[in-house]
């Protein structure tokens, strides 16, 4: 955890005792200024959140949002009550964790009526714009839609069994709304100064290019690697923990472990053979 989400964690820590402490007219006062200081993180969480669902675009990111205040509403009200709470030892880490659950459960409710195939769509689109940006490099010119059509699905067929069944390859039509995302990358790029070992650009496909990797084996590691680097480059950064990938993924905390355990040696190996980097997992 960082320093500022220790801060955070402290301030959140030292509203809740005031609250607790409050009369019960004087209360809500208490609540408006735990609400105020979240809400920024909040939103900041929520794009993470809509993801790990498979809302890809972010569609449900204010309803999102709107679940976390009310869930963060009803732990306060729980937090009045002798022995609720009373051992939360870092508010931070703990509303980010019911956060998840959150909208978890609103994501797997009958008020949200998600396309099955998001997620799937979103790894789609990824794996094209980095089949189009290798070819770019390679060819040193940008290269025809029949091209990248042709690629992407060459290392389907290389990587799946059954990938016409797993509806993985590659057609026409994907590839409109993937396009104009590279050259909004570039132009990052080419602005970007060069004392980085990785760039903020750089770091930021790096993290997408783990997570996808992860998927890439199965969904639950795609899942547990969201959990682990999503929020790396939000505001505060941070590293989900093993007991944040069991929450989110409804699994026991060993199992969490082993999978954080994998998801760090794809991570080590994405770095060094994407970026050259070594990473000491």
């Amino acid at each position: 955890m960082s320093t500022n989400s220790m801060a955070i964690s402290v301030e959140i820590a030292e509203l809740v005792e005031q609250y607790r402490a409050a009369d019960d007219r004087s209360r809500h006062r208490w609540v408006d200024r735990i609400l105020r200081l979240m809400l920024p993180h909040f939103r900041n969480w929520a794009p993470t959140l809509c993801r790990i669902s498979g809302d890809v675009y972010g569609n449900h990111r204010d309803d999102v949002i709107s679940v976390i205040s009310e869930r963060t509403l009803e732990v306060l009200s729980e937090a009045l009550i002798p022995g609720k709470h009373e051992k939360v030892a870092n508010w931070y880490s703990y509303l980010n964790g019911i956060s998840r659950y959150a909208a978890l459960a609103y994501f797997n409710s009958s008020e949200v009526t998600a396309a099955s195939g998001m997620v799937a769509l979103q790894r789609k689109q990824r794996h094209v714009a980095r089949v189009r940006e290798d070819l770019r490099k390679k060819l040193g010119r940008e290269p025809e839609p029949a091209e990248i059509i042709d690629s992407a699905n060459e290392q389907m067929r290389a990587r799946r069994s059954n990938p016409e069944k797993q509806g993985v390859l590659v057609e026409l039509a994907d590839l409109d709304n993937v396009l104009p995302v590279a050259d909004i990358a570039d132009h990052d790029r080419a602005v970007e100064d060069d004392d980085y070992v990785l760039s903020p650009i750089e770091g930021r496909e790096l993290v997408t290019a783990i997570i996808d990797a992860c998927y890439l084996r199965s969904d639950q590691l795609g899942k547990a690697a969201d959990v682990w680097v999503g929020d790396l480059y939000a505001e505060p950064p941070a590293l989900g923990t093993v007991t944040e990938i069991a929450r989110t993924l409804h699994i026991r905390q060993d199992r969490a472990a082993d999978l954080l355990a994998d998801v760090r040696v794809i991570s080590q190996q994405v770095c060094e053979d994407e970026y050259g980097v070594a990473l000491p997992v």
